[in-house]
């Protein structure tokens, strides 16, 4: 394969000012769950990797996601911050299953007799960030770490008193081609 230089050329695209708005509220904010979530992680060079996982990315191209992050970095720290970043990807939840980002998934096993019922299970997990893309009645609540999956755990506990038994947190394992039908 031929190896093309080519300079940086910084291309401005027009994006969505109420979702770059939406998602610089984020970056200043400090909220524990719930989508869009960010994953920045920084390279010894101090330049940035960052990660936004955001169902709000529906039908958005590749590069409009990528110009929204950057704008909403900018307009939530500075240009010299938003400079750093090296990579900005943006993903659906479903996007970020596929790309094996997400390997740790919390769901109700319910039982009969149970003192929590699968409609509560479905509304907590869309309260904790649950992505709906996939359908309504079936919200998929996945994490990067079997920290951040077990923390959601114990939130739907605490939201939905005497249902601790009822979540389950498990990890993916095998191909992810096979996980998500493809």
């Amino acid at each position: 394969m031929p190896r093309i230089k080519r300079p940086f050329n910084e291309v401005t695209r027009a994006v969505s000012a109420e979702l770059a708005s939406r998602l610089a509220e984020e970056l200043r904010g400090d909220r524990e769950f719930g989508q869009p979530m960010i994953d920045e992680q920084e390279f010894p060079s101090g330049r940035l990797r960052v990660n936004v996982i955001w169902d709000d990315w529906d039908r958005m191209s590749l590069e409009d996601r990528t110009s929204l992050i950057l704008r909403a970095y900018e307009m939530a720290e500075s240009r010299a911050y938003r400079e750093r970043i090296a990579l900005a990807n943006g993903l659906t939840v479903p996007e970020a299953i596929a790309a094996g980002m997400l390997p740790y998934h919390v769901f109700p096993a319910l039982r009969q007799g149970d003192s929590v019922t699968a409609e509560q299970c479905r509304k907590a997990m869309i309260e904790e960030g649950a992505s709906i893309l996939l359908g309504e009645e079936r919200p998929v609540l996945r994490f990067a770490t079997e920290e951040q999956a077990e923390a959601a755990r114990t939130r739907l506990a605490l939201r939905l008193p005497a249902s601790e038994p009822v979540w389950v947190v498990t990890q993916d394992v095998g191909r992810v081609e096979e996980l998500v039908g493809v």
